[in-house]
């Protein structure tokens, strides 16, 4: 495996047909789901059906994160709204298992994802939206280099509800000088 999609603790592997089952108990999941704003519920049906769609999409890259212990599928994240022209896109990232949750885990698949997206895509910026309210998602990027830009106010709907969202971001000229990115040798 390319050392650019392996941390100390996960690997990355592009989204397999096989993975799609527990990617949709995860999204099914009441306690996950309240911060993913995913359609919910779902069915492996639509599962299958998403599947089919995104694998050969190329505004998007989609991964399963991999335990490097024992090989164990703890969770999904990505790329998406992939432009190749202004050289951004915005990464999504879910630790499905919850013991796994809150022990930088999710971190350590930011850190990867990143470096992939810079590295391998060329891109220039990568943003993503956390609800105001996950404080310790927004306190997770900043400490590996990442800014607010600012919050959407009443921008979703969701689970009954609107929701405000921060949207947060880190640039290349940031990443090459972070502390917290270990570069591959490749690069």
């Amino acid at each position: 495996m390319r050392p650019i999609l392996r941390g100390d603790h996960l690997h990355l592997q592009l989204v397999e047909k096989d993975d799609i089952p527990k990617r949709v108990e995860w999204i099914n999941d009441p306690e996950i789901q309240l911060s993913l704003h995913y359609e919910y519920p779902t069915s492996l049906a639509k599962g299958l059906k998403w599947f089919e769609k995104i694998v050969s999409d190329t505004g998007r890259v989609d991964f399963s994160i991999i335990t490097n212990k024992d090989n164990q599928y703890i969770g999904f994240c990505g790329l998406i709204n992939i432009d190749r022209i202004t050289r951004k896109a915005e990464l999504y990232n879910v630790i499905g298992v919850k013991r796994f949750q809150g022990k930088g885990i999710g971190t350590e698949a930011y850190k990867l994802v990143v470096n992939y997206g810079f590295l391998e895509l060329g891109l220039n910026r990568i943003y993503g939206y956390q609800n105001t309210d996950n404080h310790a998602a927004l306190h997770a990027v900043k400490n590996i280099g990442w800014r607010c830009e600012g919050t959407l106010i009443q921008d979703l709907w969701a689970h009954g509800r609107l929701y405000d969202r921060n949207v947060v971001s880190i640039l290349r000229s940031e990443w090459e000088t972070h502390r917290a990115y270990n570069f591959p040798d490749e690069q």
